[in-house]
Formats: C-alpha cells, structure tokens, sequence
C-alpha cells in the first residue's frame, strides 16, 4: 500500500487538523508554528520561517508541547534532521508530533525542495545559525520517533539542544532525481 503525501496545499486533506488549524501566514498560506513567531520592539510580533524562537521553542519542548501546533506531544515524539544529528542524538531543532513532523516534509520549501537554500544572515529575515552548527544542508532527512527527550538550555550561546532517547523508528528520506524529497520512506 502506497502512503499518500501530506499535500503542501494549505488546509489540504492530508494536512493534520492540528496544524490545519493554525494562524496562516498570509504570502504562502502556510499554517504558522508557534516557533516562528518572533517579538517585535513595539509589542506585536513577525513570522520569520527561518528563524527558530529559541524562547518558545524551549518553554514547548519542556512542557512536552508539539513545536509546530502547539498541542501537545502524545506517546509518540518525532524529531526532524539530517543523519549527523541523528548519528550523534543531538537536535537544534524542537521535538513534534509525528504527524506535524511528517507534514513538514512536504510543507517547508526549504526540506522539500533540494536544490532551495536557506536566505543569507545578511538578509532581513535571514535566519541564525547556532553556534557549532556548519548550515550545510544535508543530503537527505531522518525522522526519528522516540518516547522521551530531553532539553538542555546552552545560556552562552542562548539555544537550547533537544536530546531524544534511542529512536524506535527511524524514516529516511532521499532527494529524488527531480530534486523533490521522496516522501516514501526506508523504514528502520
């Protein structure tokens, strides 16, 4: 049996409810996870997609809290990245839903598409590298599904680092030749 692909259609059938049921960002439609809204000087706030808030991000993964909706986290925890943050259990990114994470694949442009790359930092907009992180994109994308993780907050750098217990599975995904992540995984 063949997994249909979450769509990248906003609100399409295969998006979860609980990210479907997100603020959209008006430009792309798309919903907008709790972690890319950033404070603005004035009070309001700004989406940046590119840019983790490092605060809420934190406050979400510590109150066992989905990094995309918001919801929370149930038996099953998924973590999203490239296969040296798998080989070494250490994430920069926060903890998901499995289905928010797998939706993820098909809705961020710059893990869907292989060839889009981050903007530069000297661009409004433009994102942070952590400290120690190389911003190298990585060949292809593992979803690890664990029960437990644990959040570390680094105060000399100002991020947290997210550390999943041994994954009971793990889904790799591989650009295809169209350049397009495989959304029909390897499992292990």
């Amino acid at each position: 049996m063949t997994r249909r692909p979450h769509t990248a259609t906003p609100g399409g059938p295969d998006l979860p409810p609980r990210l479907a049921a997100r603020p959209r960002d008006a430009r792309r439609g798309l919903p907008i996870p709790p972690v890319n809204l950033h404070p603005h000087l004035d009070g309001g706030v700004h989406v940046d997609f590119t840019t983790i808030n490092t605060r809420t991000s934190t406050d979400l993964a510590v109150q066992r809290l989905c990094s995309l909706c918001g919801e929370r986290l149930g038996y099953w925890v998924a973590f999203l990245g490239g296969p040296r943050a798998a080989e070494l259990m250490r994430y920069a990114d926060p903890p998901g839903c499995v289905e928010c994470m797998t939706a993820a694949l098909t809705l961020c442009p710059h893990i869907a598409l292989g060839r889009h790359r981050r903007a530069r930092a000297d661009r409004p907009g433009g994102g942070i590298i952590p400290p120690g992180s190389h911003g190298d994109k990585p060949d292809r994308y593992l979803l690890g599904i664990t029960r437990e993780y644990r959040t570390v907050f680094i105060p000399e750098h100002g991020f947290s680092v997210y550390l999943p217990a041994p994954f009971k599975t793990v889904h790799e995904y591989r650009y295809g030749p169209d350049g397009r992540l495989n959304t029909d995984p390897v499992t292990r």
